[in-house]
């Protein structure tokens, strides 16, 4: 029996060192209705992801907006995105990572500029 407990311990420590890295913050955070565009996406992860995807759509009008990926693919625990001129509309921010664990891990954050 203490074997088996021996054996599952060292697997479910093995498994939390190995765990996919987490985004611990976002700006512009989900759901939140601005009244000045931020100046910047951040981002920061719980430990270093290379960023592999970025998007900016304008979601009202379906509208891709073009962003500054020079960054992207280097490893890091926070991305600094240079946010472009918005107009007043509903966006969505969506992002693709490659953790260490060589895992995607990914989500989106939905604003809103008045």
């Amino acid at each position: 029996m203490k074997q088996i407990i021996i054996i599952f311990l060292l697997i479910f420590i093995n498994s939390a060192a190995f765990a996919h890295s987490q985004l611990t913050e976002i700006l512009p955070k989900d759901n939140v209705t601005y009244n000045e565009v931020p100046p910047q996406i951040e981002m920061k992860f719980k430990s270093e992801v290379k960023l592999v995807k970025i998007d900016l759509i304008r979601v009202d009008i379906k509208e891709k907006i073009k962003l500054d990926s020079s960054f992207v693919k280097n490893n890091s625990n926070n991305y600094s995105i240079p946010m472009p001129k918005l107009d007043a509309g509903i966006y969505r921010f969506e992002w693709r990572a490659l953790s260490t664990d060589g895992h995607i891990i990914k989500g989106k954050s939905d604003f809103e500029v008045k």
